[in-house]
């Protein structure tokens, strides 16, 4: 009954969003999600697409923070470095955070500037794939945890800090029969302190940028899974090497997997490298 209730509710929400406004005012933002019986939990994956040399970034990324305050443990995000606006050049030659991996989701997403974000690589109707209008975050945040998982993926990290060797083991598990072609994704992301534009041309050298895209563990695209019908688990592993340059303590491995046609991510969830 209580998950019906919160169905209708927001429903209800979403729906007054898109008719009546683009923009949620700040009192009316959130809706308590609730999952029946607290044991199957839908969750978010939030790639958002941003650069160290763009003024409007840093909003974005307080309204990205904001919405993992409000659904703790249930936001994941990857901040992914690209375009013309996170190009290591001039005062900032010394900091790059673009990755041949991040390129080809930029192009492959056709983002048009940053910041954009994706929830779930849901493309939402009469939106670019990444969601230019940031103010508009919230509204599609809400509409993705409120759907009904329809598997849980549950990521185990082994890190030998002398060899810096990283061992991800994903089990997942079927709530109900799942889709044809599915994909696996393990990605890497730091935290790290560097540098960033803001507005009036003033360079923050102490800017703390979150969940920083490093790498895709198992490949650009991941790696093909099993369809499992309901009830039935089946787990993967993926080694890599940690770059010496990361710090292992500021790690975290995210890991989603999603429908190889659409791209819709259906489940999300991240580790530390080092336990915390």
């Amino acid at each position: 009954m209580k998950r019906t209730l919160f169905n209708i509710i927001a429903f209800v929400f979403v729906v007054a969003a898109f008719v009546s406004c683009d923009v949620i005012p700040e009192n009316d933002r959130y809706i308590e999600v609730e999952q029946q019986g607290g044991e199957r939990v839908q969750r978010l994956l939030i790639e958002e697409f941003t650069g160290h040399k763009c003024v409007n970034c840093p909003d974005g990324a307080a309204i990205v923070h904001e919405i993992q305050e409000f659904y703790p443990g249930r936001v994941m995000v990857i901040g992914i470095h690209a375009g013309m606006l996170a190009m290591p050049t001039g005062e900032f030659a010394k900091q790059n955070f673009i990755t041949a991996d991040g390129a080809t989701y930029y192009n492959y997403f056709g983002v048009q500037a940053n910041p954009a974000a994706m929830l779930n690589r849901e493309h939402f109707t009469g939106e670019d794939w990444a969601v230019r209008t940031k103010e508009k975050w919230m509204t599609y945040a809400i509409a993705e945890l409120g759907k009904e998982p329809v598997c849980e993926v549950l990521p185990t990290v082994a890190f030998d800090a002398a060899s810096r060797e990283l061992t991800v083991t994903t089990e997942v598990e079927a709530y109900e029969n799942m889709p044809a072609d599915l994909n696996l994704q393990v990605q890497i992301v730091e935290n790290v302190i560097g540098m960033q534009l803001k507005p009036g041309d003033i360079v923050d050298e102490e800017y703390e940028h979150n969940h920083v895209f490093r790498a895709a563990a198992n490949g650009t695209w991941g790696e093909s899974i099993q369809s499992l019908p309901a009830g039935e688990k089946a787990t993967y592993t993926c080694t890599t090497t940690l770059n010496e340059k990361w710090v292992a303590e500021n790690c975290a491995v995210v890991v989603f997997v999603y429908e190889n046609g659409s791209k819709r991510v259906l489940q999300c969830n991240q580790a530390d490298v080092v336990a915390q």
